[in-house]
């Protein structure tokens, strides 16, 4: 099978070459959970991407991006020309991504086709609905978030958002609630809560004895009270904070004060796969929101799991289903219960908080794989192309 992903994802190292010279850095999330989809499907698929890459003004000097084209292994990059101003985000970017994914049709020769595309983006959503039009070939939405979830969203672009996200042919959401959100028609769709790289063993740090959490380092996410919990601690282990965001310049404050906090800032994702093997624990202090619960996955949660190191973790009901025995689940998820669950960390017996571990690291992996979940993924996809639902 052909398919094309529109995303912003891109090439993992070029990623990590733009953050290194960018002054604005883009959150990885997106990148991470969209280069693993890529690679997923790759394995069964012949697969291109038309990258809309991160760029906003004061990110860098240049004020525009050339188009190129890149590959990874067997994936071919495609990366439209872009400028910074509204202008050209108005009036110029949509035919930009047309003209680049007329490009990739006719560069691999893509007779018949799928597309899936992050409807979080506006001028993908937008262009997928022309090259739907256009190419008469089947357009996936790919939900992993509501976007009335996102800071400083307007009530008219959610609705608007909606209505578009409504004509599509198929859906894979990571959630059963957020694929309610946005195909109310009932319209094949394919729910998994993730996927998990296939990361190697990585050798032992000189860091040792930590506590560690990597992320954006927003207070909405709880990393606010997962500092201030551990700075009032007795812990005789250090943390170890890893990303970007808000609270940069407060974590590099406290981390002064108290020589047990280590700040790294942003790392590339195989440092930050090392760290969290070699923690004695990865903490997700993101707090228990009903509306989050349904609709948003802690993906940093999976990547936690997939590690074989011990894990604490505020609640969360699909994962907790699964995970129950694998894990610290943390009924009370604000400073005092950080708190109180970092103190008496050493009340547990350490060995069989390792073995709870790696029986959630085979877990994951069999059901988050990305092996697995592409070809799952693509037996939804096939099943889809063949049946009559098109139209």
């Amino acid at each position: 099978m052909n398919i094309i992903v529109l995303t912003s994802a891109m090439i993992d190292d070029e990623f990590n070459q733009y953050v290194s010279i960018t002054k604005i850095k883009p959150n990885p999330s997106n990148q991470n959970f969209y280069s693993k989809l890529i690679k997923s499907l790759s394995y069964k698929n012949n697969v291109s991407v038309l990258s809309l890459r991160p760029f906003v003004k004061g990110s860098l000097m240049e004020t525009f991006l050339e188009s190129r084209m890149s590959v990874d292994g067997m994936v071919h990059y495609y990366y439209p020309y872009m400028e910074v101003g509204k202008i050209f985000k108005m009036f110029k970017q949509e035919d930009e991504i047309l003209e680049t994914f007329d490009q990739i049709v006719n560069e691999q020769h893509y007779d018949h086709f799928v597309v899936i595309v992050d409807i979080l983006r506006r001028s993908l959503l937008n262009a997928a609905l022309k090259i739907k039009k256009k190419y008469g070939m089947p357009i996936i939405a790919m939900l992993t978030d509501n976007a009335s979830n996102l800071t400083g969203a307007k009530r008219s672009y959610v609705s608007s958002l909606r209505y578009k996200a409504s004509k599509f042919d198929g859906y894979l959401a990571l959630s059963n609630d957020l694929n309610r959100v946005y195909n109310s028609q009932g319209k094949p769709n394919y729910i998994f809560e993730g996927l998990v790289d296939d990361v190697e063993t990585m050798p032992h740090l000189t860091i040792q004895d930590y506590f560690f959490f990597g992320g954006a380092l927003y207070e909405r996410y709880g990393v606010k009270h997962l500092i201030d919990a551990f700075h009032k601690s007795t812990s005789k282990y250090k943390l170890v904070i890893a990303g970007h965001g808000d609270l940069e310049n407060y974590i590099e404050t406290i981390s002064k004060k108290d020589q047990r906090i280590l700040f790294l800032n942003q790392v590339d994702k195989k440092t930050m796969y090392g760290l969290e093997q070699n923690a004695i624990a990865n903490i997700n202090p993101r707090p228990f929101s009903t509306r989050l619960d349904k609709e948003s996955v802690p993906s940093k949660l999976l990547e936690y799991f997939a590690s074989g190191a011990p894990t604490i973790t505020t609640m969360h009901t699909r994962l907790h289903e699964i995970f129950s025995d694998n894990a610290i689940w943390l009924i009370n998820d604000n400073e005092n219960g950080i708190a109180k669950a970092i103190d008496s960390f050493d009340d547990y017996d350490y060995k069989e908080l390792k073995k709870d571990a790696s029986s959630a690291r085979l877990k994951v992996y069999e059901l988050y794989s990305l092996k697995n979940q592409g070809e799952a993924i693509t037996y939804f996809l096939t099943d889809l192309v063949n049946s009559s639902s098109i139209e």
